[in-house]
């Protein structure tokens, strides 16, 4: 029963991360501090490095998911517990989720960020 009971919140959640994306009143910006379009541009980028299979045991966190709640952590530093409650995916899988879309955005984006790296003198 447990299961099935993480199966409907999960698809409640990617249901309403759809409605939210979908929104024309800009509620997806403020969400995740980035434009939807921005948004399926880093999903197609990343998608192959940070996709899960499925097991016998449970259903993988969609790629979508994973990258939104990373954007969330990013743009709020909102805890993985507060996280937790947000998307319904437990704190000990968000603290590896972020990580790995962390890693494969740097991966894709690398050369389209430039750093300097010269010194200031105040």
């Amino acid at each position: 029963m447990t299961q099935i009971h993480l199966s409907r919140t999960s698809l409640s959640m990617q249901s309403q991360l759809g409605e939210l994306i979908a929104e024309p009143s800009g509620e997806f910006k403020k969400f995740t501090r980035m434009s939807t379009t921005d948004f399926e541009f880093l999903l197609n980028k990343i998608s192959p490095l940070i996709s899960k299979q499925d097991t016998q045991l449970r259903k993988a966190v969609p790629t979508r998911m994973r990258l939104a709640i990373t954007l969330r952590y990013l743009a709020t530093g909102d805890s993985f517990q507060s996280l937790h409650f947000l998307f319904k995916v437990s704190p000990q899988l968000i603290s590896t989720i972020v990580p790995e879309v962390c890693k494969a955005l740097n991966q894709v984006l690398r050369k389209e960020i430039q750093v300097s790296f010269e010194q200031h003198i105040y």
